[in-house]
């Protein structure tokens, strides 16, 4: 017995240290992808070759798909996604986890705007959104918040059928909201990669801490 659970202690560990390099990798590529930004001379014009790509590439769907995805990622609709979440949550007594996520996903809009305020890019040409860019924060919140649902739903649902159904419906999700932000020119592919990656970092925060706790 006590052989058992040293390996489940070890198995943590190890998952643990995994998250760590998850952690570093977002880092990483979060620091190279505000580099190229900021230093870059030409930046600007690569971001907008490609993003005149995509979007003539999905200019053949309906201009509805993305204004639809979009409209859930605005600042005064990510309150609803985060107190049904603590609701389900607290529902099955895991309070510490619902003040946890509550908690890190505005840590991640917190830190969104202190970067937007520092690095001070301009919105694509055509966009008349006054906010800056860089990074998105329509797919900094996505990333964090439904990244740490995929999460919950692996641990805890049961089902097979409905945790692989809600896996795929909440990455599918995930991936459509950064195409949903350069399909309507609202950002750049630097803008939408950079606010995958910031709320991919607190997504491993939060699935970090919950492993420590729940040793």
């Amino acid at each position: 017995m006590e052989n058992g659970k040293w390996k489940v202690m070890k198995n943590k560990e190890y998952s643990i240290a995994m998250n760590w390099s998850y952690v570093g990798l977002s880092v990483v590529v979060f620091s190279i992808l505000t580099v190229l930004v900021l230093y870059l001379p030409n930046m600007r014009e690569i971001d907008s070759t490609i993003l005149r790509s995509v979007r003539l590439a999905l200019s053949q769907f309906p201009g509805y798909i993305p204004v639809f995805v979009s409209e859930f990622g605005r600042a005064n609709n990510f309150l609803w996604p985060q107190i049904t979440a603590a609701c389900v949550l607290v529902s099955h007594r895991m309070y510490l986890r619902a003040f946890m996520l509550v908690l890190i996903a505005n840590c991640a809009l917190f830190v969104k705007e202190l970067i937007k305020d520092y690095i001070c890019r301009q919105r694509p040409e055509g966009c008349d959104i006054s906010s800056f860019s860089f990074p998105s924060g329509h797919c900094t919140f996505t990333m964090c918040f439904y990244g740490i649902i995929i999460y919950l739903v692996h641990v805890h649902i049961k089902s097979d059928f409905w945790r692989n159904f809600l896996i795929i419906l909440f990455g599918a999700w995930i991936f459509m909201m950064g195409v949903s932000r350069m399909w309507l020119g609202a950002h750049f592919p630097t803008d939408v990669l950079a606010g995958m990656f910031l709320g991919f970092f607190f997504a491993q925060l939060f699935i970090i801490l919950d492993k420590s706790i729940s040793r």
